[in-house]
């Protein structure tokens, strides 16, 4: 009995011993370590909650940004049509009521204006003596042979029986858009002048910036070009045609693209020939449309004269 209560107490001192040693070996940072990673993991929480707000932040300012740059442009868009849109309302009016057009459109004083050349007195002539009649620096800038097929199958050859040569006036003013006043010649195989014309933008000409309407009507273009081409023509003949027939509109059914329309007849020279003549006007507002400026509008205008048959 002694032996097994000696025994007892030898294994209660060992227990005593064991779990003394177990619980210095347990780390003394045990509970700290847990601590922190708690803490880390609000701090992760917390870093996430402030991007996911700067995340919503920036994309509300990106929506608004672009929102904004849609307006202003939608906004520049209309400028753009309504500027275009005003000339056609006026020109417009102007057509319906007859009325002449305000002091700021009309173009400038007739001394300052500039002629057409003799275009009549140069038929019957060769390109020489065309050049020398013209004066004005013409220059010649290029040139082409007309050609004409005749006969059939394997017996169809191609002719030349004529030439096309085109004349820059290089003492006279190019205007702003770089359009240089210029003379066509048509000549026959022979070398001799059968059609003569000259063209040239409405603002070098000394009229401005003239509405279409206006240059027919209260300015009487057509009439002074034809008259200073060689012809007898009374001013105020030529009339004004239907809109429908001389204005095209871009898609919106508003907005003005061109203004083009071609006069003609025939009228007597100097000299007792009739001419027939042709005088196109032309007015692009192309240019005018995308700026919203209209004194972008490209303003030309082309006569013809040749024999009348």
């Amino acid at each position: 009995m002694a032996k097994h209560a000696k025994h007892a107490r030898t294994d209660d001192t060992e227990a005593k011993k064991s779990d003394s040693a177990q619980a210095k070996s347990v780390p003394s940072d045990a509970s700290p370590q847990k601590g922190g990673e708690f803490v880390a993991s609000a701090h992760h929480h917390k870093a996430s909650r402030r991007m996911r707000i700067v995340l919503i932040v920036v994309s509300v300012v990106l929506v608004l940004l672009m929102a904004a740059l849609g307006y202003f442009a939608w906004m520049l868009v209309n400028e753009a049509s309504d500027a275009a849109s005003y000339q056609s309302t006026v020109q417009t009016e102007k057509v319906d009521k007859g009325e002449s057009a305000p002091a700021s459109d009309a173009g400038k004083s007739a001394a300052a204006r500039k002629e057409a050349p003799r275009l009549a007195d140069l038929i019957g002539k060769s390109e020489n003596e065309a050049i020398e009649a013209i004066g004005r620096g013409a220059t010649e800038t290029s040139a082409k042979d007309i050609t004409e097929e005749t006969g059939e199958g394997d017996d169809k050859t191609t002719e030349v029986v004529g030439r096309s040569v085109t004349l820059a006036l290089t003492d006279e003013t190019t205007d702003a858009k770089g359009n240089t006043p210029s003379v066509y010649l048509t000549l026959d195989e022979d070398g001799t002048i059968l059609e003569a014309g000259y063209s040239a933008s409405v603002g070098s000409l000394g009229y401005g910036d003239v509405s279409f309407v206006d240059a027919v009507t209260s300015e009487h273009l057509v009439e002074n070009l034809v008259d200073a081409a060689g012809m007898e023509i009374e001013e105020g003949s030529i009339e004004m045609p239907a809109v429908e027939d001389y204005r095209t509109y871009a898609d919106d059914g508003k907005t003005i693209a061109q203004e083009l329309y071609t006069f003609g007849g025939e009228a007597s020279g100097s000299d007792g020939s009739s001419y027939a003549w042709s005088c196109k006007l032309s007015y692009d507002y192309s240019a005018a449309n995308v700026s919203g400026n209209l004194a972008d509008t490209i303003r030309q205008v082309y006569v013809y004269v040749k024999a009348a048959s």
